[in-house]
């Protein structure tokens, strides 16, 4: 009877355990992981077709981007990347000529004029102008028509005639609220990986393990 008064309080304690856990857990903010591992360009003839090409047809619309929390993760294997990427948030002048695998374009114009717009071929020539080696990559700028952040991907970013896929439109924040967004991204919102299983679901685990015990403690107890 010993025992069992034992094994009653262990499980009492880790399901008070287990509890308090999961109420931490449901009080945080959880990040959001936007992912992207399909083809870029499925579905156009962009990479056939001579010339640079804007391809819009996979852009997904988010209607915000937590900088403190959340993050862009890209499959490794469809984007043909590394473990890790490299980061560089920065005005053109600050772009190195090589290894950046994400680039966040903080220059909103490129030649003085406020009325012509600074799109995505735009941005991408002012970063292959910077640029000398040649490498796929990511970059974030600013639509002055859109008034918006997008994301891009880039076939190759020294070229001012690669091939240009829009992967996601921010539309919350805009106008100067997101232009001032842009020098706030962080290596840590952009990913090469697969996303692992949530802390809810291996919290979800331990309970049920907890759950287990009490069950198998029940059973082993002697009838009265």
């Amino acid at each position: 009877m010993r025992l069992t008064s034992l094994v009653r309080r262990a499980c009492g304690t880790l399901a008070a355990g287990a509890a308090v856990s999961l109420s931490a857990i449901s009080t945080q903010v959880h990040a959001t992981e936007v992912v992207f591992s399909t083809d870029p360009f499925l579905g156009s003839t962009a990479l056939t077709t001579p010339g640079r090409q804007v391809f819009a047809g996979q852009e997904r619309f988010l209607s915000g981007f937590n900088l403190a929390s959340d993050s862009f993760v890209f499959n490794a294997a469809t984007f043909g990347l590394g473990n890790s990427l490299s980061f560089v948030n920065s005005l053109s002048g600050g772009i190195p000529a090589a290894g950046a695998d994400v680039i966040v374009l903080q220059d909103t114009d490129n030649d003085g004029n406020p009325a012509t717009p600074f799109a995505a071929g735009t941005a991408a020539s002012v970063i292959a102008g910077k640029v000398s080696t040649d490498h796929a990559g990511f970059f974030i700028y600013h639509n002055s028509v859109l008034d918006v952040n997008r994301l891009v991907f880039s076939t190759n970013l020294n070229d001012p005639a690669a091939d240009l896929s829009i992967l996601a439109r921010i539309t919350s924040p805009t106008g100067l609220d997101a232009i001032n967004a842009l020098p706030q991204f962080t290596n840590a919102n952009f990913v090469s990986s697969v996303p692992e299983p949530s802390t809810a679901a291996l919290a979800a685990i331990g309970l049920a393990g907890v759950m287990l015990m009490r069950r198998r403690s029940k059973m082993a107890e002697p009838a009265a």
